[in-house]
């Protein structure tokens, strides 16, 4: 049995929490302003089922069956989303195995959904090259600056062992 990594941090500071979701505001943010040009019946549909789905997967189905399920339930996390859980769920409530494979079509969705509909808007919408062009940019820049911070994120975690979506195994 894998154990707790004695040396993580027992709560993370509040600073890594908001900065971390500063930045994933602006990528969710840049990522729906990016699709907004594509528009069906004068609606920005896509960008709105981006947000909403964004909301609803990280806001409530991940936190349930992830972060129910973690050490750090009802601590400060580096996203603090295992605080928020503690807030709308019971300890143990979720099925973390869902939780996983939930996770991975989450993030792949949320990462490549922009990845194709921001250059498909630019290219039906020309008036939109500059500002697509500007939102696929930091997207793809916000997405790099995740990527490095989930790592040293999870190197300090006490569950760096444990958890199956750690990025410093």
């Amino acid at each position: 049995m894998e154990k707790l990594y004695e040396k993580g941090l027992e709560n993370y500071p509040k600073s890594t929490v908001i900065l971390t979701n500063a930045l994933l505001l602006l990528w969710f943010g840049l990522a729906a302003y990016g699709m907004s040009a594509l528009k069906f019946a004068g609606l920005p549909i896509i960008s709105v089922l981006y947000l909403l789905f964004t909301l609803a997967m990280l806001g409530f189905i991940l936190r349930k069956h992830l972060c129910t399920s973690c050490y750090y339930y009802n601590k400060w996390c580096g996203s603090g989303w295992s605080k928020l859980s503690s807030c709308l769920f019971k300890e143990e409530s979720g099925n973390y195995e869902l939780g996983m494979k939930l996770a991975g079509i989450t993030w792949g969705l949320l990462t490549i959904v922009p990845i194709i509909v921001i250059p498909i808007t630019m290219f039906l919408h020309r008036e939109f090259l500059m500002s697509g062009g500007i939102c696929l940019t930091g997207f793809l820049a916000i997405m790099a600056i995740n990527q490095l911070g989930r790592k040293k994120g999870c190197s300090q975690c006490k569950m760096k062992y444990i958890c199956k979506a750690s990025a410093a195994k």
